[in-house]
């Protein structure tokens, strides 16, 4: 990250540091070497900030989602501030952002390596995507640093880690936004015949192969294609879709190609069913650039609805309601977290400086039972995903929804599906849900 990212970073926080913090350049917190294991102390000296490291996309075709989630984590910091106190054993609390490059691995590695070897720093919420995500953990865990998630999805980011690990993640996996797809399109659809569509990317791959196997599980006839993530021109692929006419159409990736594809099926006259995931449900993204041509378009996962005080508190801060993030209140639980961890590990010395001790803090994170979270109930399991309550076990609590054919498990999960309805995304799932069109 270039100093100018860092500067971006702190404008964000400014009202943080407002609320008892100093502004400091982030560049004046690095330390002159990382913690090399975790069983070094996190050590925040006398006189300086506990700070929260936030790695997200701050430039490039995301980077208004990262700031939005940004954003999102300083509003529930200074929320957290205000409820139990602006110090933790006396110091102040303060932010520090890093632009992680989203799909940019490289990119991302450096954000924690940085944010790794960064004086104060306790824990990190982030990385932002799935590709970077997989090139920051190890990172994390080397230095035995806590890192939360709410936004990278990729299955095996969680289910591939060894015992003990420093990563959670308080948004959902795509094998369950896969299974929720699979679901609609055999019990809400009964579909006959399903076409899938990725990006060529790790998250759009993913969750393309997760839908793909459970509506195959069902006796759906599924096709696949890869595209490359910079395709433009779909419409050899849209004239294959409309030939066979299937019932569902999905497309896993990002935006602008989640609505150029959209739009390019619907110039071809196809008449089924259109969805895409999370990745791709924007108002300014894609319903915008579409118009009155986005209507009934399905999302497999959405944001969850926040409380009025929360969205006005953001508001002061961003200076407009979120447009483009999916995943504030994963963000903004993510942030709790961590700092209700912090408190409870935290350790003062003679000296005026503290220490954590950093498998102490991971344990404390792993003990989590977040009863009044913006997502709902939260813990997690030893994988470090998300699950309602302490012990559940997240593969029964799929397998049973499968099962008894009950989507409703889904939202306790943070995974919301919607649907493009009068220019807006209206939630199908969940208290206060609509219905589909």
């Amino acid at each position: 990250m270039t100093r100018a990212a860092s500067l971006i970073g702190l404008l964000l926080v400014l009202p943080l540091a407002a609320c008892g913090g100093s502004e400091k350049n982030a560049d004046d917190l690095t330390s002159p070497s990382a913690r090399s294991a975790p069983t070094q102390p996190i050590v925040i000296p006398a006189g300086t900030p506990i700070v929260i490291g936030i790695s997200m996309p701050l430039t490039g075709p995301v980077s208004a989602a990262g700031q939005e989630d940004s954003t999102s984590s300083v509003v529930s910091i200074n929320r957290w501030k205000a409820k139990n106190g602006d110090r933790i054993a006396g110091h102040e609390i303060q932010v520090r952002v890093e632009d992680d490059g989203c799909t940019e691995g490289d990119i991302t590695e450096q954000a924690a390596m940085r944010l790794a070897g960064a004086v104060g720093v306790v824990a990190v919420l982030g990385p932002s995507c799935s590709a970077g995500a997989e090139r920051a953990i190890p990172v994390y865990q080397r230095a035995g640093l806590v890192a939360i998630t709410g936004s990278a999805t990729k299955t095996d980011l969680t289910t591939s880690q060894q015992k003990g690990s420093f990563f959670f993640r308080t948004a959902y996996r795509n094998d369950l936004e896969g299974q929720l797809i699979g679901l609609y399109a055999k019990f809400g659809l009964n579909a006959r015949a399903t076409w899938v569509v990725d990006d060529g990317e790790a998250y759009g791959q993913d969750l393309a192969k997760a839908a793909a196997e459970i509506m195959s599980s069902t006796g759906i006839k599924v096709s696949n294609e890869s595209v490359r993530s910079d395709e433009k021109d779909f419409r050899t692929l849209v004239e294959r879709i409309k030939d066979e006419n299937p019932n569902l159409v999905i497309f896993a990736g990002f935006n602008p190609q989640a609505a150029l594809f959209y739009r390019q099926l619907k110039d071809a006259r196809y008449t089924g069913v259109v969805g895409s995931v999370d990745a791709a449900a924007s108002t300014r993204n894609f319903i915008e650039p579409l118009g009155s041509l986005a209507e009934g378009a399905l999302f497999a996962g959405c944001a969850v609805a926040l409380p009025d005080d929360f969205v006005a508190d953001f508001v002061k801060i961003h200076g407009k309601q979120a447009e483009d993030s999916r995943f504030l209140a994963q963000y903004a639980d993510a942030a709790t977290i961590v700092l209700d961890a912090v408190k409870t590990t935290v350790r003062e010395s003679g000296d005026g400086s503290l220490t954590i001790d950093p498998t102490a803090l991971r344990d404390a994170v792993r003990a989590t039972s977040l009863t009044n979270g913006l997502t709902g109930s939260l813990a997690f399991d030893d994988n470090g995903d998300r699950v309602p309550h302490p012990g559940d076990d997240l593969n029964k609590i799929v397998a049973d929804a499968v099962k008894n054919q009950n989507l409703d498990v889904f939202p306790q999960l943070g995974l919301v599906p919607c649907q493009v309805q009068d220019a807006k995304l209206v939630k199908l799932l969940g208290p206060g849900a609509g219905q589909i069109r």
